[in-house]
């Protein structure tokens, strides 16, 4: 069967306003392009943020802006203690957080979605199979279950390396695969992305399991295409080369979120700011080059052979 390239089409809208409020010390007025604001990120997805905050800095240069980096959990406890305003995450909620909300009375945030990547199967050009089963692997890891005997070319069991569970790669990773049950098959945690690209590109025997963002300009690796039972589309989904294309449609399993979260759901300074990352002509025309989706656009998908 041929392959196809997926060519996206993007027609991007933006919402321009100048609300402004009175902040907290009537020293210091807050408007849609003045004031102080400090954000804290998903160190993960820092390589494609880091680009969209320096746009807002260039359009929005009386807003002293600061940024600071941190894992997925240190973000998010940022937002679930009050200490800042704004945080951008490449995940939804975990379960104890959830948890923690609902005893302490904690409504869930106003939040903006502004992109989406993919969670990936990835391996060593070596690895002798381009194609599984995402019910199969769930299977293999959750359940313990031997992916070698249910798919055609695979001698080995398979190893599973990903990153430790702070990073939102493995939040995602406990949400959608292990879906919060205990694993039967061990998945081996490591620090950063370097340490994750290490030891899938020295094994032919090792699946990884990281993020589109991170892979799909880097020809070291292959992306594992999947089948899978769509419950949305309720049919079976053939598997699908590893694009935005197949993302956008829905025909890729594993769909991660990028959410600006806001401490207050007001139209304030974070708002604004939030409403640039989800709705800016620029920010979404970049993640689109970065090769994830942009959420705020009409698409138009032309296949070509």
């Amino acid at each position: 069967m041929k392959n196809k390239v997926i060519v996206i089409i993007l027609t991007l809208l933006f919402i321009s306003c100048d609300n402004k409020y009175e902040a907290k010390d009537p020293g210091d007025v807050e408007t849609i392009n003045s004031g102080k604001l400090t954000v804290y990120c998903d160190e993960l997805i820092k390589p494609l943020l880091d680009s969209a905050f320096n746009l807002y800095s260039q359009e929005y240069d009386k807003v002293e802006l600061t940024i600071e980096y941190a894992n997925s959990r240190n973000v998010m406890s940022q937002l679930l203690s009050k200490e800042s305003r704004v945080v951008v995450s490449a995940r939804d909620y975990l379960s104890d957080e959830d948890s923690l909300m609902n005893v302490y009375d904690i409504k869930k945030h106003k939040r903006f979605v502004i992109a989406y990547d993919g969670l990936v199967f990835f391996t060593n050009k070596d690895f002798p199979v381009d194609t599984l089963n995402a019910n199969q692997i769930e299977n293999a890891i959750v359940n313990g279950e031997d992916l070698s005997k249910s798919t055609k070319g695979l001698d080995f069991e398979p190893t599973y390396v990903t990153l430790d569970q702070y990073s939102s790669i493995y939040a995602n990773f406990n949400s959608m695969i292990a879906k919060d049950n205990p694993l039967r098959k061990k998945v081996e945690l490591v620090e950063n992305i370097e340490a994750l690209e290490k030891q899938v590109a020295s094994n032919n025997s090792i699946i990884g399991i990281g993020l589109l963002s991170h892979l799909v300009n880097n020809n070291q690796f292959k992306l594992i295409r999947l089948g899978f039972d769509s419950d949305s589309l309720k049919k079976y989904i053939t598997p699908k080369p590893v694009h935005q294309g197949y993302i956008v449609q829905d025909l890729y399993p594993y769909k991660v979120p990028y959410y600006a979260y806001l401490l207050e759901d007001r139209q304030n300074l974070p708002f604004w700011f939030g409403t640039y990352l989800a709705k800016q002509e620029s920010v979404q025309k970049l993640f689109l080059e970065k090769g994830i989706v942009p959420a705020f656009a009409r698409i138009k998908l032309k296949y070509e052979d």
